[in-house]
């Protein structure tokens, strides 16, 4: 892609934390956004997408911005602006299971035993090398007092969203939501393999497998369901 649609991209997100700039200038960051971009897109070729949006489950919206093959990469700060997840926090997260997708990629290139590097467990997350920090009343106060958060910014994959809601403030609404749809997707994948499953009722006594993922629903109720968003049904969720 060209690296003008890159520079686009990063400049807008630059621009928008002009003030929150952490160690290096704009000109620096956007450079160093861009190469990560160009860098990721050797091995996954990115399109710019413009107009289209993903729904995270009925607990908001957020845009996408690039699309390759299967994958589409929303921007980690607005999905996280959308669920109430600072976005320090999210950072925290997105590399936090970047750092498990190394690993899970370096066990697969051992077990094919070619030599050759792979990037399957990498497509995911994209880190945009960006360096932000604003004022945190809730962070531990550094050397000189001072209460505050670094940040950056990545591009996510729209498969590590359900991941991303389970950790947000909405994530037991989301598990609650999403239980019907689960156990419709385990029966149909599974099948009567699941009757070789041993599952324990409230009581103690032991049942089939299937039990675990029977549902009232219907399959079609089921899906409605899991993206109906937030009821206020559950405690502790405003």
């Amino acid at each position: 892609m060209n690296a003008a649609v890159f520079r686009t991209f990063v400049a807008a997100i630059v621009t928008s934390n002009d003030e929150y700039l952490f160690n290096d200038g704009p000109e620096e960051q956007i450079a160093r956004a861009v190469a990560a971009l160009e860098k990721f897109s050797t091995t996954t070729p990115l399109r710019r997408v413009d107009g289209r949006w993903v729904d995270l489950a009925g607990f908001g919206d957020a845009p996408i911005h690039f699309e390759a093959a299967d994958d589409r990469y929303l921007l980690l700060s607005q999905v996280a602006e959308q669920l109430g997840v600072p976005i320090w926090d999210a950072c925290k997260w997105a590399e936090h299971e970047h750092q498990w997708a190394i690993r899970d990629q370096r066990d697969q290139d051992e077990e094919r035993g070619d030599g050759l590097l792979g990037y399957d467990c990498l497509r995911n997350f994209v880190d945009l090398k960006l360096d932000f920090v604003q004022d945190n009343p809730e962070a531990k106060p550094d050397a000189n007092g001072k209460r505050w958060s670094d940040y950056g910014d990545w591009l996510i994959s729209h498969d590590r969203l359900p991941a991303f809601i389970m950790v947000s403030p909405w994530g037991r609404e989301f598990m609650n939501n999403t239980m019907d749809h689960f156990g419709h997707t385990m029966r149909k994948v599974w099948g009567d393999k699941l009757n070789d499953l041993t599952a324990y009722r409230a009581d103690g006594t032991p049942a089939p497998g299937v039990e675990l993922f029977a549902s009232d629903l219907t399959e079609e109720e089921a899906l409605r369901k899991a993206r109906r968003g937030p009821t206020g049904g559950l405690d502790g969720v405003a």
